[in-house]
């Protein structure tokens, strides 16, 4: 009876140890599977992204809660100066091509021309353009809130009516001296656009 009750105590031991083990092994577990390894990580608000046939852009602005609409605005404007950037870096690398495979003998004063058409259209497009998605931040301790305000602008729309304000901007003996091609240019335009991705 004695070792009967020495025996049961120590089976006890060995099942509870066992599963004190298991038990510390699956916390042990479960706490390294949903630690990450960036460390804690937060989606922006109105993020969006360039795709084949739109530049995105999400802008932000931080400023009193009792400016609402003033946080609104600077955070559409932010959103228009990154689209604007993005179609720049684009456009400016297209020239940069088109003015090489023409000659540098031919002038500057038709590369000009290119760059302020493009800067032109664009810029009366972003005047125009609506926000897709406005968000805020809760109030915070200082009493100023953070505005997202997120944007897309159709790349085909700039390419139309850039290389329009292109056409109608260069004289014919221009057009001859660089055998500009409306159609061509506009297909140009689109293809390098399409081919733009944030981080490139």
């Amino acid at each position: 009876m004695k070792q009967s009750l020495i025996l049961a105590t120590f089976v006890a031991l060995v099942v509870c140890s066992c599963g004190t083990t298991k038990q510390s092994y699956a916390q042990v577990q479960t706490s390294s599977s949903t630690s990450s390894p960036f460390g804690e990580v937060y989606s922006m608000p109105c993020e969006v992204y360039d795709s084949d046939t739109e530049f995105a852009a999400t802008g932000i602005y931080r400023g009193s809660s009792y400016q609402k609409g003033e946080c609104q605005l600077n955070a559409l404007e932010n959103a228009k100066q990154l689209v604007y950037a993005k179609f720049k870096h684009t456009y400016n690398g297209m020239i940069s091509n088109y003015s090489n495979s023409i000659g540098n003998n031919r002038g500057n004063d038709i590369e000009t021309k290119l760059e302020r058409a493009g800067d032109q259209v664009v810029k009366a497009i972003l005047n125009d353009i609506q926000a897709c998605c406005v968000k805020f931040s809760g109030v915070q301790a200082d009493g100023n809130i953070e505005c997202y305000v997120a944007i897309k602008v159709p790349k085909r729309v700039i390419a139309d009516q850039v290389t329009k304000k292109i056409a109608d901007n260069l004289t014919q003996d221009e057009k001859d001296r660089i055998g500009f091609d409306e159609y061509n240019y506009r297909k140009q335009m689109e293809e390098r656009m399409k081919s733009y991705r944030e981080g490139q």
